[in-house]
This record gives structure tokens, C-alpha cells and sequence, in this order.
């Protein structure tokens, strides 16, 4: 009676095997997408905080500094081609 049950259990767990298979690739694509918008959100939060810093610089300037650098900015510009 013994080996019946066993025999029972190991027919029981093979069926379940396929079921736990599929189930594997379903988690690993949620987890990607948890991953890619994770990354999003850090590289948004990364050019926001580089854009701070970027405007913080600006205005520590002097007035002459920043007109010059305004001018250089114009001027790259139009010799720069547009890759985008």
C-alpha cells in the first residue's frame, strides 16, 4: 500500500511539472518589466538632477559669463549636425 501512495505522489508531482515550468517564464518577464521601469524612472531622475545642477551653475555666473556661454550654445548648435 505503501509504494501505491508513492507511486501515487511521483504520477501527482509529474503532472505538476509542466505547471511550474510555464509559470517560471511568466515571472522573469514581470521582473523585466519591474527592471526596465525602474531604470527609466533613475535615468529620468538622473537628467532632472543634471539639469539642476546645470541651471545652478548658470546662475553663479556673472552676467558676462553667461552671455558668452548662451552665445557658445547658439553657435554649436548650427555647426553641430542633428543626430536625432
Amino acid at each position: 500500500m505503501v509504494t501505491g501512495k508513492r507511486f501515487l505522489l511521483l504520477i501527482l508531482m509529474s503532472a505538476m511539472l509542466p505547471m511550474l515550468v510555464s509559470f517560471v517564464p511568466q515571472e522573469s518577464r514581470v521582473n523585466q518589466k519591474k527592471i526596465e521601469r525602474e531604470r527609466a524612472r533613475k535615468q529620468k531622475q538622473a537628467r532632472a538632477d543634471y539639469e539642476k545642477a546645470v541651471r545652478r551653475h548658470n546662475i553663479r555666473q556673472s552676467k558676462s559669463t553667461r552671455a558668452s556661454m548662451k552665445k557658445m550654445k547658439k553657435e554649436s548648435k548650427k555647426v553641430t549636425p542633428n543626430i536625432h
